[in-house]
């Protein structure tokens, strides 16, 4: 990376030149050769040896042990970063097309990579400067060879004809204004001068309308690769001077088998089901679960378990998503309390956990809409499970429970109370299963006579209809005030228990659907 106090970068530091005040060696004259001139403390023991006894022999010296340097160890992240297209994860199409760009001499004078963090925008920005730079071939090559001094420069961030531009520090008009100066300048060695502007969108409205003009006509020697991950807030007059590449996240699948491979290289034992894990705490971010894995092997101690990934980065496992099911299914409030108990005590996110209940809701309705496609599942282990559990969700049951979950899930994020919201969405999932639909309800207050009979206080089984009342005499003046406007008398009609409780919480009485309680019925029904 260039050092502080320069945009551009320095060239290379010399050696340093032996000191000035080092006397030269003595010649011996007795011998062949100078010698060493005799230090301090060799004459100062030699001095103060006793008389008459023999001169003891310095101790020989011993090797210095080495000292652990910071850039011993380099982690997954940085060890792993693809150098050449072919070695990109999850984005072959962008690959494709840069390598394609390249073979029919279609270069692009400025590139935009948008897209979430640790997809790989930055490692793609290095390798198009790579293969833009290469000093093996005669011009651009779509495969870089890595070694030419241009390529290690570029791969190592210190490249002075690709400076690396971090634009939430250098994000004012006077960086511009220094951009389009350096612009002008071929460059030292390299074929062209390309500027690597990352986080382009903390870039100042100044700074931006600054760039448009060099942007859009930059000289013939120059390239800029832009990469975000805010592409909103970029302004139109930038998008359209640039190639727009998007820059998608890495599917669960993939981020497993790219951690399986490193894994396997590295001679780790790491469970399957830990892997898939980990990838699915990287959300689409390979950079963040190669950091996961990173951090669980420095934890663990031999072979790496599920248990242990939940454990070490605090995500909760499918044990615990398979429990809220079965609450929910048993209807089981009990155990919503002891789920989210466990949830606080040891200290796990809880919006990550509404998000992994989501995905196995997910599952079971994919179980039930294509039993056949196991590979559609985020968690193919528990097919069996699912299937279980899926003959007794209804399709209904699991659209409501996932629009309370989705609802839930952006709640927690300003919640004072994360617990409490939870436990009452839970227990909402809960009872979701026995609330009758409301239309369905709205439908049978509306047509009495199809609505089923009320069972009986004490029986279990079906009791008879309730006869029909007789109709009602002319009305009278004592009572005209039970009457509608219309002359015509409500019927004594038997309403179902939940409008029963409606009516001893909120007081009145419902006679119809479009109505509330102590309101005339609609000009229609009279």
């Amino acid at each position: 990376m260039s050092p502080p106090g320069s945009l551009f970068g320095a060239p290379p530091t010399p050696p340093p030149e032996p000191a000035a005040d080092v006397e030269p060696a003595v010649p011996d004259p007795g011998g062949d050769g100078p010698v060493e001139p005799e230090s301090a403390t060799d004459t100062a023991s030699a001095a103060d040896a006793p008389a008459g006894e023999p001169e003891r022999p310095a101790p020989a010296a011993t090797p210095a042990e080495p000292t652990a340097g910071a850039d011993d160890y380099q982690v997954l992240a940085l060890r792993y970063r693809p150098q050449t297209f072919s070695d990109l994860v999850g984005q072959e199409a962008i690959a494709r097309t840069l390598q394609n760009a390249i073979r029919k001499n279609r270069i692009w004078h400025a590139f935009l990579f948008a897209g979430p963090r640790g997809v790989g925008k930055t490692t793609t920005a290095r390798i198009l400067a790579k293969a833009l730079n290469c000093a093996s071939n005669e011009g651009p090559t779509p495969e870089p060879c890595g070694d030419c001094p241009s390529c290690r420069e570029i791969a190592g961030g210190y490249s002075r004809d690709v400076p690396e531009i971090d634009g939430a520090s250098n994000n004012s008009v006077e960086k511009a204004r220094e951009i389009i100066e350096t612009a002008h300048y071929t460059p030292s060695r390299d074929r062209y001068k390309i500027f690597l502007v990352d986080e382009v969108h903390m870039l100042s409205g100044g700074a931006f309308n600054a760039l448009l003009k060099t942007l859009e006509e930059p000289p013939s020697h120059v390239k800029f690769i832009f990469a975000t991950t805010e592409i909103h807030r970029i302004p139109d007059t930038i998008l359209s001077r640039c190639q727009e590449f998007e820059f998608r996240a890495v599917t669960q699948r993939v981020v497993a088998e790219r951690l399986r491979h490193i894994v396997d290289d590295q001679g780790f034992e790491v469970a399957p089901e830990a892997l898939a894990q980990i990838a699915r705490f990287g959300q689409g971010s390979l950079r963040d679960a190669l950091s996961a894995l990173d951090q669980v092997i420095a934890a663990v101690d031999g072979a790496v378990t599920a248990a242990d990934v939940s454990e070490v980065i605090g995500v909760p496992d499918v044990a615990i998503c398979r429990r809220a099911a079965t609450a929910i299914v048993e209807g089981d409030r009990r155990a919503v309390f002891e789920i989210v108990e466990e949830l606080v005590s040891e200290g796990r996110d809880l919006k990550h956990f509404v998000t992994l209940l989501m995905h196995y809701l997910r599952d079971l309705t994919v179980v039930r809409a294509a039993p056949d496609r196991p590979d559609l599942l985020e968690w193919p282990q528990e097919q069996e499970r699912l299937a279980e559990f899926a003959g007794r969700f209804s399709e209904e049951d699991l659209l409501r429970s996932l629009d309370v979950l989705t609802k839930i899930e952006e709640g927690l994020r300003w919640s004072p109370e994360p617990r409490f919201h939870l436990e009452m969405a839970l227990l909402r999932l809960v009872e979701m299963p026995r609330l009758a639909a409301f239309d369905r309800l709205l439908e049978q207050l509306d047509r009495p006579a199809d609505r089923a009979p009320a069972p009986a206080a004490g029986g279990g089984g079906s009791p008879a209809a309730k006869p029909r009342l007789p109709d009602p005499p002319p009305p009278t003046p004592a009572s005209a005030d039970s009457e509608d406007a219309g002359g015509s008398r409500l019927l004594d009609l038997d309403p179902p228990p939940i409008i029963k409780e409606y009516q001893e919480t909120f007081g009145g009485t419902i006679v119809s659907a479009k109505a509330l309680p102590g309101e005339p019925p609609p000009q229609s029904e009279r």
